[in-house]
């Protein structure tokens, strides 16, 4: 490929990045009327596929500090979605459990994600968004293995 040919415009890190933030952009619009910020609903998100991680784990997974992590918590457990519990296994710990209060804002913000899906999706046939939902599929798992193995470069696993 090419690549020196193309702009910045065309180049795959910037596509991702710009459909990422401008995907995000819209979805905190979508939020505000909810009282949600990007930061909240990020760990929302992540409560939605893994329940009952611990604050460490939330804060790896996110790429946050402590700190920022124990003051999102915060406010989600002050509007009820979210509680705090001691780690059955290790005490110091204590693990993120959403709440049953949590299911009509996760419905709304899976209704509203799928609104969105569908508005940038606009144009694209059933079979290219399924084509492409492959193609990322593939880069993500790429990635993923990539990440591993700069992890096990870290830790001076061969």
């Amino acid at each position: 490929m090419a690549d020196g040919m193309r702009d910045l415009d065309n180049r795959i890190g910037f596509l991702f990045h710009d459909v990422a933030r401008f995907r995000s952009v819209v979805y905190d619009y979508f939020m505000q009327p909810y009282g949600l910020t990007r930061a909240q609903w990020w760990v929302l998100v992540a409560l939605f596929r893994k329940d009952g991680l611990t604050q460490r784990q939330l804060c790896d997974r996110l790429e946050i500090g402590a700190v920022t992590l124990s003051g999102l918590i915060d406010r989600l457990e002050a509007r009820g979605w979210a509680k705090r519990l001691s780690d059955s296994d290790d005490r110091r710990a204590k693990r993120i459990w959403l709440t049953d209060q949590v299911r009509d804002i996760q419905a709304t913000m899976t209704r509203r994600a799928n609104e969105l899906n569908c508005m940038a999706m606009d144009g694209l046939s059933e079979e290219q968004v399924n084509v492409l939902i492959d193609m990322l599929k593939v880069v993500k798992r790429n990635l993923i293995r990539a990440t591993e193995g700069i992890q096990e470069e870290k830790h001076g696993a061969t």
